[in-house]
């Protein structure tokens, strides 16, 4: 093969690795991008549905924990309308009874008769340190993570009265579908990169080949 040849090679060989490197920023960036919108979304709900509390008939419904409670049926219907219309996987709130040093469920928007459900005054046996955090003043938004109900972007907000949070409130949006997508994506990548690889290394082998003969 002539030095002209194998340089002209050698510029593809080249540039088709910095197409993979380029793509693959490209793609961790979109699966980024799309992982803050959707952890945005839910805060953005979360902050719109504690705009609407009375602080004063939640933290009455925290303390008897009764579900005869009319506040309780008020705020799940409240936070169900939310979830429907924000296109979320649930909404919850959880309270923390440092006496005891342990969470309990305040409400949930899923219908009650799903399984997943979490009825009010249900123990949480393992709070997330986000949970945890937010409780501290640490607010957490988009937290990707996977468990066995699906693939979550988790959001949290504080629940103040006078300036002290005295609960969490919650919300997951399913994103299993994004990240199939853009896994798919990825996939079709590499494969055409993979084939224009192996078109480079054909040609190079032809062309040896004509000029051996």
């Amino acid at each position: 093969m002539s030095p002209e040849k194998k340089k002209i090679y050698a510029v593809i060989i080249i540039a088709v690795f910095c197409l993979i490197i380029v793509t693959g920023i490209g793609n961790f960036r979109a699966k980024q991008l799309a992982l803050d919108l959707a952890g945005q979304r839910v805060s953005n709900t979360l902050t719109l549905a504690v705009a609407d509390f009375d602080n004063e008939r939640l933290q009455e419904l925290i303390q008897t924990q009764n579900q005869q409670n009319a506040y309780y049926g008020e705020l799940r219907a409240k936070l169900m309308q939310l979830k429907t219309e924000h296109q979320l996987e649930n909404i919850y709130m959880l309270y923390k009874d440092e006496q005891n040093k342990a969470w309990f469920y305040v409400v949930d928007a899923r219908v009650e008769d799903d399984p997943a459900h979490l009825s009010l005054g249900q123990l949480e046996n393992n709070a997330s340190s986000a949970v945890e955090n937010t409780l501290k003043g640490k607010v957490v938004q988009g937290e990707y993570h996977t468990t066995s109900l699906g693939t979550f972007v988790s959001s949290y907000q504080e629940v103040k009265d006078a300036g002290k949070t005295y609960a969490v409130l919650a919300g997951d949006i399913d994103v299993k579908n994004v990240t199939e997508f853009l896994y798919l994506t990825r996939y079709v990548q590499f494969g055409i990169m993979a084939v224009s690889l192996l078109l480079i290394g054909l040609i190079v082998y032809l062309s040896g080949r004509k000029n051996i003969n």
